[in-house]
């Protein structure tokens, strides 16, 4: 069986007298070598269920440690029981379990590849073909370096060798091709609904629009109205009157004419 430590959260002395915690995911898997589990790089074993399977005991682990974070444990518990559900044949509970696990840790590339086979197995293509596309960006920002606080976790629940990112777009490629789809079109699979994408858009326009309106636009217009007076006349810096140049007072506040 897996033996596994759960993240630790390390501390950084940000300045001499104030300490920031900082979590830093640091996982070391020891597997005996009937436990191990050897990735393939036929089509058949990269798009088989078999090899999440030896996930779990790493998972249910970690959903049981109470050292690890809570997001981290309830990740861990609803892909365990989304993977339990992909081994019962029970494909509805399946997929709301690993959306659960997406929407808790969008970043691994795992989730979203279990949601396309799944998506798949029930004749869902186009929703399998955006999972897919997402598993793919997902495995390549793994594969440049980008998850750097989260990367060692991902290495640390999967116990196999974590496909090279030229090979899974290959594979995935092909695989939509026989159903006729370009997976250059596809559009990956977003887990923020579409209805707040465009809330979330209207919102930031909104502001845009508040701080021109209020904030830029009037300060552009007062700097003009003071840097250019007109002839004959001199700007009161107190409450920015126009004031004839034969008055020494302004005759809004009585502020002095400077100098």
């Amino acid at each position: 069986m897996a033996t596994f430590t759960v993240p630790l959260i390390l501390r950084l002395n940000m300045n001499k007298k104030r300490f920031v915690a900082v979590w830093i995911i640091g996982s070391c898997l020891l597997f005996s070598s009937n436990a191990s589990a050897q990735y393939l790089d036929s089509e058949k074993s990269f798009f088989s269920y078999e090899r999440f399977y030896a996930q779990l005991d790493i998972l249910n682990g970690i959903s049981e440690s109470r050292s690890a974070r809570r997001d981290t444990r309830d990740f861990a518990r609803n892909l365990a029981d989304g993977i339990y559900a992909i081994s019962a044949d029970d494909p509805v509970k399946a997929k709301a379990k690993l959306l659960r696990a997406l929407a808790i840790w969008p970043e691994y590339f795992g989730t979203a590849f279990l949601l396309a086979r799944v998506s798949e197995d029930t004749g869902d293509y186009n929703l399998s073909a955006r999972f897919y596309k997402s598993y793919l960006n997902k495995l390549k920002a793994f594969s440049e370096g980008r998850y750097r606080i989260s990367g060692p976790l991902m290495r640390a629940i999967t116990p196999y060798r974590i496909e090279s990112y030229d090979d899974a777009y290959a594979l995935v490629r092909d695989r939509l091709k026989g159903r006729g789809i370009d997976l250059a079109m596809v559009r990956p699979f977003d887990t923020v609904p579409s209805f707040l994408r465009f809330l979330i858009v209207l919102v930031a326009l909104g502001a845009v629009y508040a701080i021109m309106a209020y904030g830029v636009i009037p300060y552009i217009r007062r700097r003009q109205h003071i840097n250019n007076p007109p002839e004959g006349s001199w700007v009161c810096k107190k409450c920015e009157a126009y004031n004839s140049n034969i008055l020494k007072e302004c005759e809004r506040c009585g502020e002095k004419r400077p100098h």
